[in-house]
C-alpha cells in the first residue's frame, strides 16, 4: 500500500499565493489609466491602447484560470481534511 502524504501548509500557502497573484493582476487594470497622460504622442497613445486592450483580454483569461486553480486548491484541502477527520473518527470508534 502506498502512503499518501499531504501538506496542509503547502496547500494553504498555494491558495494564499494564488489569491495574492489574482489581486495583483486585477490591480494592473488601474495602472493603464495612470500613464495615459504621460504618453504625449498620438501614435504612442494608440499603440498603448492596442496593447492595453490585448492585455485586458489575456489578463481576464489568466484571472479566470488562477481563480479556478485557487478554488481547486481550497477544495482539495477541504477534502483531505474531511477524509483525515473521518479516518480519525473511525480509528477512535474502533478502540
Amino acid at each position: 500500500m502506498t502512503d499518501l502524504k499531504v501538506s496542509y501548509d503547502h496547500l494553504e500557502d498555494s491558495a494564499r499565493n494564488l489569491k495574492a497573484i489574482q489581486r495583483e493582476l486585477d490591480d494592473t487594470k488601474h495602472h493603464q489609466a495612470d500613464i495615459a497622460d504621460e504618453l504625449g504622442s498620438g501614435d504612442m497613445i494608440h499603440a498603448m491602447h492596442d496593447f492595453a486592450a490585448n492585455w485586458d483580454y489575456h489578463r481576464h483569461k489568466l484571472l479566470e484560470k488562477i481563480q479556478a486553480m485557487g478554488e481547486m486548491t481550497e477544495k482539495t484541502l477541504d477534502a483531505f481534511k474531511d477524509v483525515d477527520e473521518k479516518l480519525k473518527n473511525g480509528l477512535t470508534k474502533a478502540e
